[in-house]
């Protein structure tokens, strides 16, 4: 580590923010807040005496820094000199291109081969594609890439081999990503006292800083979340979204053990983006990750939904005991069944499932409704399971057009109406509205979807 002051506007002419975007978010950083940086601005044009004590922390690329011992410095003096070069934006986008294929493991340097950058993840493209949970078809898996960043790897590759079948709106993101990360340095931590302080009137802040020199991006991020965990949490949707889209599968599982000694399930971590990009999935692009982008389910509630299916409760052990994606222990494997399940439900609720999604709001996707939908579903199915075996048959999850026909029978007493007429009773996410939600729902099935009228739930209250 190197301790140095520098005065805000000078830092950065030589650094920058790897800001996540909603349309770009390989940055590690937390998107940027004028609020905060106004509060800082404030604080420091209110009084000469006011400071900001605290380091900004930076790191800065090899190749751009120079370290002299020089006789004529005492002590543990150096020299540092960072050199920042005028690179056009085509060299430098041929730089951070190689320096994400480096990062990539072999299996994601070989999934970009097969990415139709104009049908990506990363791009605008088709909602969904079949599959076959019990397929093993590898073609059909390597429409599925194994990482964002592999995704936006094979995006800049198509930026600097074919720009044309880039559309704008993507190429926009790449240059403002491009940008954001052309100077040598990186700002770790403080980008708000940085900008508060560079807009302070009248006077030149000068901040210490201290200098990590050449920190590969995993190592960023490690440390990023370590400084901000400490000192001002990172919510779990910073945190999440932060591991699955600035890291590599291949730089996650270097990290694996110091994720999990920081108390982090790195696995867990990357479900909702997973939920919310892959092509499979009913969820894709629905889900806000609270960087302004057309998602409106919150990733939270994504989070929850996902994170009781692929690590169901004990109870509903019969239905996975002997299922390989269940044995195999890997969170990944489980997925393709709960975008089967929801793909299900989707399907039932067709209309009112798209309606919903023209409006970015509705009854079905309240978290409450979604939970307890999920819930009463494999409630059904643990039921039939315990049929099943004493009559020699296996789990409904031991097929995938097994599972979707037996979600959609489990729900066929369950109208449209039920999630299109408005609910009378409110605030029903609780632990006693969701029991009382899901006593409502097996209600109008026993009913065989008759008399909803006379529900408590869509009675009004005189």
């Amino acid at each position: 580590m190197y301790l140095l002051s520098a005065d805000a506007a000078g830092l950065l002419k030589w650094a920058d923010v790897p800001n996540a975007k909603a349309d770009y978010m390989a940055g590690y950083q937390r998107a940027y807040s004028p609020e905060r940086a106004n509060a800082v601005t404030e604080f420091l044009n209110a009084d000469p005496n006011n400071i900001v004590p605290g380091a900004i922390i930076v790191t800065v690329r090899g190749d751009a820094i120079r370290i002299d011992r020089e006789p004529n410095l005492e002590g543990p003096l150096v020299r540092l000199t960072i050199t920042v070069d005028d690179r056009d934006f085509d060299d430098m986008l041929k730089y951070v291109y190689e320096q994400f294929v480096e990062r990539l493991s072999e299996s994601e340097r070989e999934s970009i081969n097969s990415i139709d950058t104009a049908e990506s993840t990363a791009i605008e493209g088709p909602s969904s594609i079949d599959i076959d949970i019990d397929s093993g078809d590898d073609a059909d898996a390597a429409e599925v890439p194994d990482s964002y960043l592999a995704v936006l790897t094979a995006e800049l590759g198509a930026a600097i081999e074919r720009p044309t079948e880039v559309p704008p709106n993507r190429q926009e993101a790449i240059r403002n990503y491009i940008a954001s990360v052309s100077k040598p340095g990186l700002i770790i931590d403080g980008q708000h006292r940085v900008f508060g302080a560079k807009d302070v009137s009248g006077q030149n802040i000068v901040l210490p800083v201290v200098l990590l020199a050449d920190l590969s991006m995993a190592e960023q991020v490690f440390h990023f979340y370590v400084l901000n965990n400490k000192a001002k949490p990172l919510s779990p949707l910073e945190l999440r979204r932060t591991i699955s889209t600035s890291l590599t599968d291949r730089e996650i599982d270097i990290l694996w053990d110091r994720f999990e000694g920081a108390g982090i399930n790195p696995e867990a971590a990357r479900l909702t983006h997973k939920i919310s990009t892959d092509p499979r999935s009913p969820f894709k692009d629905l889900i806000d990750f609270g960087l302004g982008g057309t998602g409106f389910i919150k990733e939270n509630v994504a989070y929850q939904l996902v994170l009781k299916f692929v690590k169901m409760s004990r109870k509903y052990r019969p239905l996975y005991h002997d299922i390989p994606a269940w044995t195999s222990g890997s969170l990944d494997d489980r997925l393709p069944y709960f975008f089967t399940f929801w793909s299900a439900i989707r399907d039932r609720y067709s209309a009112t499932w798209a309606q919903a999604v023209s409006d970015q709001s509705g009854q079905i996707f309240y978290k409450a409704s979604m939970l307890v939908l999920q819930e009463l579903i494999l409630d059904f199915l643990i039921q039939m399971t315990n049929v099943n075996r004493a009559m020699g048959k296996p789990s409904p999850f031991a097929d995938a057009d097994e599972l979707a026909s037996v979600v959609l029978a489990a729900l066929s007493d369950l109208p449209d109406k039920f999630f299109t007429t408005e609910w009378q009773t409110k605030q029903i996410d609780t632990t006693e509205g969701r029991r009382f939600l899901k006593s409502q729902m097996q209600e109008v099935i026993n009913d065989q979807g008759q008399k909803l009228g006379y529900k408590t739930l869509f009675r009004k209250r005189s």
